[in-house]
Parts: structure tokens; C-alpha cells; sequence
């Protein structure tokens, strides 16, 4: 069975399969754009629905099955029929009230959709989340942000709806009130994306670690801020293999990570889109170039070498 997944459009998103290096349409469901998705083993469709502030999850023909409000999830990832998802916890009285970091699990093998909150190995801080969640294989790491120290909270899940603390490690600091925007891993690779403020203005962080560490940094003085100037920004990132995807505000490219790790070495992917949103790696690691209106398949001829 050829996996679905889910590409975000404006209005409805799309139920999708890659069918011989080409995107099959399914149907429409009503996912909005700013959204993150995941299909379980059994084909139902869990999405954190980031403007609504809810939890949607459909089955394979788009008909909804149960909608939560209220949540304040940031992050998704799914292993078989389970689907975990971090965020940050608030009060149950008050929405503005944060408590901290939250990693909850359902198990869609059950048919009642009933959240399980874990309970994190460290002190949780009121102010901050679980932003990413990481699954390679057995292992699933949650990224933890924005107050020093952040931690890589890594898991067994050997037994997907059973999750098993196995070690915390401490992440380096790129500096004041880091966000963790998104992160990837592979056997080889974890890449990091995030965002810095301090009193020079904004930064943008891409820290890899494998091999071999190294993090790209772009800096943006405060007096530069939505005024054009050149130069480009960071839009998100992904991993396949031993390259890193890096999709900016000007084009989409790749570095060569077996290589020397440097912002010269980016070399650019063609593509059709004029303006950019963000990437979707597909269950079989093809690559999806999407905005509100449109995708792209890219990068199918190009041997990234």
C-alpha cells in the first residue's frame, strides 16, 4: 500500500499518495494551511490545526471523527498507530496561563482518541514548550526550548505507546530567548532550525550534529526588520541521507554534510515555485515544495551531488 500523506493548502488540504515520482490527488479534507499532520499505520489523520487552537483527526476519506479544542500543541510525530505531541500546558480555567513543557500520546489502536500525558524527566518552567518532536526507528527525541538550559529529551519506543526515558542531554545555547522552529534526524544527522533575540536584532541558527557539529548562522540587525535589504533568510530545513535541504526566502538548496559544512557550499535546487512556504518530506523521502496555493514536486532528477 502506497502511504498517504497530507499537503497543506489554503481552505482545504490535500490527501495525497507519490505514485511513480508523481503526486496523486486524493481528496480534499478540511485541514487548514497552518497546520501539522501525521497518518497512523491505520490511515487516521491527526492534525494540530495552529489557528484554531484545536486537534482535528479524520479518517482516510476526510470525514471527521472528533475535533478537541483548547490545546496548545506546537509539535506532532507518529510511530504505527501511535501519535505523540508536544507543547505547552495551560491551566484548565485559563487559557494565557502556561505551566510548561506537555508530551502527551494517543494510542489509535483503542478507540476512544483519550490523551495519556507523560511525565518529563526534568523540572518543568512555566513559559516553556516541547517544540519539535524526532522520531529515527526506536528512538523519538523531544526539543526543548526557548529558556536556558534546553534539553534533547530522548525515548525508547520499542513499544510505540509506552514511550521509555533513556537520557537527557543538554543542547547548546545560540543565544537569548532561543525558539526552536523545526528539527530532523536520521541514523547520521540531527539538524536543528531556531531563532535568537538579543539587543543587536534577530538570528537564525541551523545546528547540525553527527559526524561532524557545526551550526549556520544568519544575523538580521532590529533596524533591518521588515525593511528590504539584501540578502535572505532561513525558511526551513530537512534532512535526506547524508544532505541537508535548506529551503530560504530566496531558493531551495542543499549542503553536502560529508563535506565541508559551509554556507558556500549551498548549492541551489531548481524549481517552478516563485514564492515559498515550506517543505514536506514524504513518506518516501520525495520532496514537496509547498505555499498556500500550490506544491512541487522537486529535486526527483537531481543526484545532490
Amino acid at each position: 500500500m502506497v502511504p498517504y500523506f497530507i499537503i497543506p493548502q489554503s481552505g482545504k488540504s490535500i490527501i495525497a499518495q507519490i505514485i511513480n515520482g508523481e503526486i496523486h490527488e486524493i481528496r480534499k479534507v478540511d485541514i487548514p494551511f497552518q497546520s501539522k499532520s501525521v497518518i497512523t499505520e491505520n490511515n487516521t489523520i491527526v492534525s494540530i490545526c495552529f489557528d484554531l487552537k484545536s486537534l482535528k483527526i479524520h479518517n482516510i476519506q476526510g470525514v471527521l471523527l472528533k475535533e478537541i479544542n483548547n490545546v496548545s500543541y506546537k509539535a506532532i510525530a507518529c510511530k504505527k498507530n501511535t501519535v505523540y505531541f508536544g507543547g505547552e500546558c495551560t491551566d484548565d480555567d485559563t487559557d494565557y496561563y502556561a505551566k510548561g513543557e506537555m508530551f502527551s500520546v494517543i494510542d489509535f489502536n483503542n478507540i476512544d482518541f483519550q490523551l495519556s500525558e507523560i511525565e518529563l524527566p526534568i523540572q518543568v518552567v512555566m513559559g516553556k514548550s516541547i517544540d519539535d518532536i524526532l522520531i529515527n526507528e526506536n528512538r523519538l527525541i523531544l526539543l526543548d526550548n526557548v529558556v536556558y538550559p534546553k534539553y534533547i529529551l530522548e525515548y525508547d519506543i520499542t513499544n510505540p505507546s509506552a514511550p521509555f526515558h533513556i537520557k537527557t542531554k543538554h543542547l547548546p545555547n545560540n543565544g537569548s530567548y532561543e525558539h526552536i522552529i523545526k528539527g530532523d534526524i536520521n541514523n547520521q544527522w540531527m539538524v536543528i532550525f531556531s531563532s535568537t533575540a538579543g539587543r543587536g536584532g534577530v538570528s537564525q541558527h541551523i545546528t547540525i550534529s553527527g559526524e561532524k557539529d557545526e551550526t549556520l548562522s544568519i544575523d538580521k540587525p532590529w533596524h533591518s526588520i521588515n525593511k528590504s535589504i539584501p540578502g535572505y533568510t532561513y525558511e526551513d530545513v530537512c534532512l535526506i541521507g547524508h544532505f541537508l535541504i535548506i529551503l530560504r526566502s530566496d531558493t531551495l538548496g542543499f549542503i553536502d554534510l560529508n563535506k565541508t559544512i559551509s554556507k558556500r557550499n549551498f548549492k541551489k535546487i531548481p524549481s517552478k515555485l516563485t514564492q515559498f512556504h515550506s517543505i514536506i518530506k514524504s513518506p518516501c523521502n520525495t520532496l514537496v515544495l509547498i505555499n498556500e496555493n500550490a506544491y512541487e514536486i522537486v529535486g526527483l532528477h537531481i543526484k545532490f551531488q
